[in-house]
This record gives C-alpha cells, structure tokens and sequence, in this order.
C-alpha cells in the first residue's frame, strides 16, 4: 500500500542564518509563518486590486493537457472577471492558470507591499533588484500543475499571499519511482495514482501539505511538486541558486537538462561563483522568467 506522508516542520519565523543552516544546507523542506502578515500585501492583494492598479495590462494564462501546455493571453480585468465568474458558477471547465508570471516587473507598485523582504535567506548576490527574480500564480480554486521539479534544479521560496494551495512533495531521490518524461515533468498523478500503470510508485513517500495564507514553502533543489489550488489563489515564489546548487545545475547539462537550461545556470555560475555582478547577468537571463519549459 502506498504510503503517504504529512510530516513537514512548520516553524514561526526564522532568522538567514538558521534557515540556510537547518534546511538549505540540509536540503530539507520547511513551511515559514510569521512573515507575509506583517506585509501590506497580505491585507490588500485580491483580484478586485490587481484590476484596479492594472486593469488593462496584458498577462498570459496556461492549460495544462496531457503533459502539453497551451497559452492564452488577457488583460487583468478580463481574467479576473473570467475567475470571478467561475468560482461562483463553479462550471464544468476550468479557467487558464496565471502561472510563472513576473508581475513585480509589469507591476512596479506592488514591490512595496512586500517590505521587509527577507533577503537573509538568499545568497547576497540577489540583493539586487531581487523581486525581478520573482514569479506569480493566480488562479481558480482546483487550478493545478501536474507533478514537475523546477527547471534550472534551484532552491524554491513559495509565498502564499491568498487561498490555500495542497502541495504533493517528493524529495529529488523519489524521481526514479516517478516515472519522467520531458526532462523535469513526471507521468505520475500522485493524488490518485495508478499503480497497475506505474507501479514503482509504490515504493515512493509523498508529503502531502496545505500550504495556508500567510506562509512560505521552502523546497530544495529538485524537489517534486504536484500543486492544487483548494481557493482562488494568489502566490508568488523565487527560485534561486547557491554556488553549490548551481554547480549541480550545471553538471545536469549530462543528465538531461536541455541546453536552454543549462546556459541560464551557466549564467547564474558566473554570478555566484565569479561574482559578475547582477547587473551584468540579468540582461542575459531575463528571458527566463517568460520561458515556458
């Protein structure tokens, strides 16, 4: 029988440098609380306020269908009506998934309403401009994203800023209970899993958490992740590397990893590990926060 896990440490706070001590360093996830609430984004993100301060900026949404993504784009008044309407309705199909979105760069504004940011969890080469490294999620309740690890095999900070999203975790190792496909996507469904189909899952251990508003997900490099959204939605997350992690990302280069990915970790090397400065890099790596892997 399949056995599945909740044991995740769920901490109040953490300084820099007991976080990159007892997980980063350990490679360990942990769920942070204690931080968002103190941001004013916390009491003013909804759909209503993105229209207000935005309405007719254009964003792109995804479609997730077997194992094939498919893009749509819209402006934010029209998506959030598009999201209102159907978490009344509740219809039968689900709406497009605002996903990997760099909204503090298309937005400006809202890098205000997350002040203080906590920049002692990161390597201090992200200090600056760090929110140009960040990614939305906005989305209808039961929006998902099949099971995956992150593309560039970084460090993971997931900020749950509205509703409450359930995280499946597999730690990097399980992979090969997962049964991959396209380099960092997993065939896998591991709510309801198949095991006559894919039967060396049986020897995995899923994590199965609610992540809830007001807290932030921490997962190591190439951790697994299969993502529901149990409300509407709104999230934001940073990856990001440290000298070792990149150096892995780089050496992934003959494992798999398209070659795509490894010029961004070639990138981030010459950053972290060379200490070309960010205002070098970016020019170049910008393009990866609108890939679509």
């Amino acid at each position: 029988m399949l056995t599945v896990s909740s044991e995740i440490e769920r901490i109040h706070q953490l300084t820099g440098e007991e976080f990159i001590a007892k997980y980063v360093n350990k490679s360990k996830p942990v769920i942070i609380s204690g931080v968002i609430p103190k941001w004013d984004c916390f009491r003013k993100w909804s759909l209503q306020y993105f229209q207000s301060i935005a309405p007719d900026l254009n964003i792109y949404a995804k479609h997730f269908q077997n194992g094939q993504i498919k893009v749509e784009n819209f402006t934010i008044h029209e998506y959030a009506n598009i999201l209102e309407e159907y978490e009344k309705t509740k219809a039968d199909i689900l709406p497009p998934y605002c996903h990997d979105t760099p909204l503090f760069s298309l937005i400006p504004t809202l890098i205000k309403d997350v002040q203080t940011f906590p920049l002692d969890y990161l390597p201090k080469w992200y200090a600056y401009k760090w929110w140009r490294y960040c990614q939305f999620f906005i989305g209808a309740s039961n929006s998902l994203t099949p099971l995956h690890f992150d593309c560039l095999l970084t460090n993971n900070l997931f900020f749950q800023i509205a509703g409450r999203k359930q995280f499946t975790l597999l730690l990097s190792k399980e992979s090969q209970y997962c049964y991959r496909h396209n380099w960092r996507w997993f065939k896998v469904d591991p709510e309801k899993p198949d095991l006559e189909q894919y039967p060396l899952f049986k020897n995995a251990t899923p994590i199965t958490i609610i992540v809830n508003p007001g807290e932030i997900l921490y997962m190591p490099p190439g951790t697994l992740h299969h993502v529901r959204s149990l409300d509407m939605s709104i999230s934001f997350n940073i990856d990001w590397h440290t000298q070792k992690s990149v150096l892995t990302g780089l050496v992934a280069g003959l494992k798999g990893m398209p070659p795509k990915n490894v010029y961004y970790n070639f990138l981030l090397t010459l950053g972290l590990v060379l200490k070309v400065p960010p205002q070098v890099i970016f020019h170049f790596y910008k393009s990866y926060l609108n890939y679509i892997s």
